[in-house]
Formats: structure tokens, C-alpha cells, sequence
């Protein structure tokens, strides 16, 4: 399964549906911000709190001011973006959802359809003997999805990009 392949076909959608975009930095901001300020609260109480909640403030302090640096390094040099649906101003979700084989036809048939609810109410396997490759809206309205069948060491697909919403060509 090749998620830039689906991700160059949404983007390449009539009147840029779907664009790339980067995700906001505020949750990394915030994280590195709250990281900083406990280990600063720390310094500042260091007589009035004990040594274990000073020792956690450290740690978690600390912890938290690295995740946070490490996630904002991560969304501003890391890849160029992922898919934004400019009609609702929402990210698009990506999911996998596997399947047994012997639901084969069916799945094939909600993927043919592009029903994405179906999909979510079929019984979902542990062994990704089919798989299907969705990217949709938080509402459904708006998905790409492909499936896949698990073979020769490979996933091989078993459907076309099946795009369904807002202009959609498919």
C-alpha cells in the first residue's frame, strides 16, 4: 500500500480539493511550554515542596519540554505536509482497516461503492489479509479509498483509487 500514491491522486483532484498542508504547532508549542514551566515552578517552590514531588516535576518537566521540542522540530522540517480538505478545513484521517478473505467480494463491492460507514461496520480481522486504505474526513463526506489483498510477500491492489465527495472523478 502506497499512501503517496493516494495522497498525489487527491491532490491532483479538480479545483484543489485537497491540498497539502502543515499541521499546526500549537500542540507542540503548548507541550514545550508546559514542560518548561514546571521545571521553572520547581525552581521557584524548591523549599516549600518535598524531594519526590520536586523530582517528578523535574522528570515530567523535562519530559515533556523534550517530546515538545522534538514534535515541533518534526513538523517544521519534517515532510512537506499531508492532506488538508480545503471544503471542510479539515485534515483528512488516514485509517487501514483489515479484513478476512472470505469477505473478499464484499469488501471489494463497499470500495467499488465508496461506502465508507459499510466499511467501518464489517467485522475488522487482526491479519491483514485484505486491507483496505481509506483517507477521509472526521464526517465521512469526503474519501479515497483502495483495497488491497495480501500476497506473494506483497500488498497487491484488488480495487482502483475509489474517490468519493465533493468533486470527485471517480
Amino acid at each position: 500500500m502506497d499512501k503517496n500514491k493516494i495522497c498525489e491522486a487527491l491532490y491532483a483532484l479538480p479545483g484543489s480539493v485537497v491540498v497539502k498542508h502543515r499541521k499546526p504547532l500549537l500542540f507542540p508549542g503548548v507541550l514545550l511550554v508546559a514542560g518548561v514551566a514546571m521545571i521553572v515552578l520547581n525552581n521557584v517552590f524548591v523549599a516549600e515542596i518535598s524531594n519526590n514531588i520536586s523530582s517528578a516535576l523535574v522528570f515530567v518537566g523535562g519530559l515533556a519540554a523534550a517530546m515538545g521540542v522534538v514534535f515541533l522540530l518534526a513538523r517544521l522540517f519534517g515532510s512537506n505536509g499531508v492532506p488538508f480538505h480545503q471544503g471542510n478545513r479539515c485534515y483528512l484521517h488516514y485509517d487501514e482497516f483489515y479484513f478476512d478473505r472470505k469477505v473478499r467480494t464484499e469488501v471489494m463491492q463497499s470500495v467499488g461503492e465508496g461506502n465508507v460507514k459499510r466499511l467501518l461496520e464489517m467485522e475488522h480481522a487482526q491479519v491483514p489479509a485484505l486491507a483496505v486504505a481509506v483517507y477521509r474526513t472526521p464526517d465521512n463526506r469526503f474519501a479515497a479509498m483502495q483495497a488491497f489483498e495480501y500476497a506473494d510477500l506483497e500488498y497487491r491492489p484488488l480495487t482502483e483509487l475509489k474517490i468519493v465527495g465533493e468533486a470527485a472523478s471517480n
